[in-house]
């Protein structure tokens, strides 16, 4: 009866703790999407105030509304897919011949460069 009540109590010990770091790290979880949001966030605001800094720019050189749709569109369409997405297609890397995906200046298997460094402001976004 003793041994019952010893493991009993440890079992309810372990799964105390257990649920206790559970919680912890669902806690923690929590604390990385917020701070990942947050980081998001802040990105989305500056493209945005750069976007209209660029438009005022653009405004005062006597650009219009309608050239700025078409040349949104002529992006969009660039790629081949009309869905309001600019995508790079991956290439293939000289070195190995394996394909390396957009967003990737070096191949992911022998570490060739594939692409130049994009050192332009916009280039990361």
């Amino acid at each position: 009866m003793l041994e019952f009540v010893l493991g009993y109590s440890a079992g309810s010990n372990t799964a105390s703790r257990a649920a206790s770091l559970a919680r912890s790290a669902a806690v923690g979880d929590a604390t990385i999407n917020t701070n990942r949001i947050e980081d998001l966030n802040e990105r989305i605001d500056q493209m945005a105030m750069l976007m209209r800094g660029m438009w005022a720019l653009l405004e005062e050189q006597g650009f219009t509304t309608e050239q700025l749709i078409a040349k949104l569109e002529e992006l969009d369409h660039a790629d081949g897919t009309p869905d309001g997405r600019i995508k790079s297609p991956p290439v293939r890397c000289s070195s190995c011949e394996s394909m390396v995906p957009a967003g990737m200046s070096n191949c992911q298997y022998c570490g060739a460069q594939v692409r130049e460094v994009d050192d332009h402001p916009l280039g990361k976004l």
